[in-house]
């Protein structure tokens, strides 16, 4: 999985690479040595490469937008966040499996509910970002694994289609 994210028509690849209190990540191989503490939704501070600013993020669609407290202000696209995992998360054709681990925001399926392939079954929230699943396939909801509020882990299967009650 890796996070792509477009700037002023650049692309950057960005790998987080886990530490203690603070998180080194690989922008384009370049190393930042990030530590982050959230104050609520859309206020941090963030602490890069030893300097200490206050970090104000909003999130509309695709759009990230990033304004730190020296004026400096950054609209970053998602270009391909996770949607590459969210693309290869089924296993059989009919099971939505978590790309990620995280927390379900919205169902808008139920056991029985008719979906045709690529309607949204589910909103996601993983690392502060929205992800919206999709039905792998058309058919009849077979189960629904989680609810809005429940957390879970890569891998456990949120949905289950079964393509022999389809339209």
């Amino acid at each position: 999985m890796q996070p792509k994210y477009t700037l002023k028509n650049t692309t950057y690849l960005v790998t987080p690479i886990c530490r203690t209190d603070c998180v080194t990540i690989n922008v384009d191989s370049r190393a930042l040595d990030v530590g982050i503490k959230w104050k609520d939704n859309h206020q941090a501070e963030l602490t890069m490469n030893g300097k200490l600013l206050t970090a104000y993020v909003a999130q509309d669609g695709d759009a990230l937008f990033v304004q730190l407290d020296d004026g400096v202000a950054w609209r970053l696209d998602i270009a391909d966040e996770f949607s590459e995992a969210a693309d290869k998360i089924t296993n059989d054709g009919s099971s939505l499996r978590a790309p990620m681990p995280g927390v379900v925001v919205e169902v808008f399926v139920e056991e029985g509910s008719l979906v045709s392939e690529g309607d949204t079954v589910m909103l996601i929230e993983s690392m502060k970002l929205q992800t919206e699943l999709k039905a792998p396939t058309s058919g009849q909801v077979k189960s629904v694994s989680a609810g809005a509020g429940d957390s879970f882990d890569k891998g456990l299967v949120l949905v289950d289609i079964d393509t022999n009650e389809s339209e």
